[in-house]
């Protein structure tokens, strides 16, 4: 895939959606791939609705939409629907350059389209309604660029929270849902235009359990990379962590926020050049467990079994016994 700049995902059918430039490509778990939607205009980063009504606009994001950041001129996010087909959605408030685009699912920003652009050296952050109605939140955060994604709750204190990265500095930032912002943890990755941490991504609720793999886009190769469950486990990564990985090498860490942060290296992919988001795919889900009915029964045929191989060994033991008293002393 010439030139893929961002893969997210995955639609109801299990695919990703991979962005291009200007095409958007269906990509699936076994690595075919099939053209999905050509674009007005070339794509920096993408987002895939997860499917979330937005309170007080009575409208829903509908699952399976891809929002797309066209740089423009005019700057504008475009909209394609599940089944490929491209609309304008919103042209934003002029910056520099638009810089990062994520969905809320933890309803913190209340369930809406986040848009990140930058202005100088200071990031601008909009909250968009499935209206198109755009409310600016902050035009004072730290920098960052490339993939963007909102904390789950159980990330410490920035639960909730939208995480972005400084490839210059090499800062995680935060920025919250009512503007406050700043830096979360440095990662201790390379740093540097074109060098430092720029793709993230937050490992969901059943990551361990569904055998998830995560899949990020290298621009300079063309091509997807991915991130199996063994090679998690080396580092007994956890749900509800964060990945982060650098454009040049692909060099990635965990970073784990609870009371406080912590960061675990995880590895690398020389000559890669990643860019934008980490998409989590999980594995099918685990069998169901047994109903309570069913539960019981089990309990009940196991015990029962128990029983009955119980009280035929003591039989058997006993005829011995009897046996080895009626036989006469030599």
């Amino acid at each position: 895939m010439p030139g893929v700049v961002d893969v997210v995902g995955p639609r109801a059918d299990g695919a990703m959606v991979a962005a291009t430039g200007g095409e958007l490509i269906l990509v699936r778990e076994d690595g075919s791939t099939a053209p999905f939607a050509t674009l007005p205009a070339e794509a920096t980063h993408i987002a895939m609705a997860p499917g979330l009504d937005v309170p007080g606009a009575g409208c829903r994001f509908e699952a399976d939409d891809v929002y797309a950041l066209q740089p423009g001129p005019p700057q504008t996010v475009v909209r394609i629907s599940g089944g490929g087909r491209p609309s304008p959605f919103i042209e934003p408030p002029p910056t520099d350059r638009l810089t990062g685009i994520a969905f809320d699912a933890t309803g913190r920003f209340g369930n809406q389209l986040l848009v990140a652009g930058r202005r100088g050296e200071r990031t601008v952050l909009f909250s968009v309604d499935c209206r198109g109605r755009l409310r600016t939140l902050t035009e004072g955060a730290p920098p960052m660029s490339g993939g963007m994604a909102v904390a789950p709750q159980m990330f410490g204190n920035h639960g909730g929270d939208l995480v972005g990265a400084d490839e210059v500095s090499g800062d995680l930032v935060f920025i919250r849902y009512d503007g406050t912002n700043g830096i979360l943890v440095n990662p201790g990755l390379p740093t540097g235009p074109g060098t430092g941490p720029a793709s993230v991504g937050f490992l969901p609720p059943g990551f361990i359990g569904r055998a998830g793999t995560a899949y990020v886009a290298d621009r300079g190769a063309g091509a997807l990379w991915r991130f199996t469950e063994d090679r998690f486990s080396q580092v007994g990564i956890d749900e509800n962590d964060l990945m982060v990985a650098t454009r040049a090498g692909g060099q990635t860490r965990v970073v784990r926020c609870r009371t406080t942060c912590r960061v675990f290296p995880l590895g690398g992919a020389p000559g890669a050049r990643f860019d934008g988001h980490v998409t989590v795919v999980l594995g099918p889900p685990p069998p169901p467990l047994p109903k309570a009915g069913d539960l019981g029964t089990l309990i009940f045929v196991i015990s029962t079994g128990v029983i009955v191989a119980g009280g035929f060994v003591l039989f058997l033991l006993h005829n011995r016994k009897v046996k080895a008293e009626r036989e006469p002393a030599a």
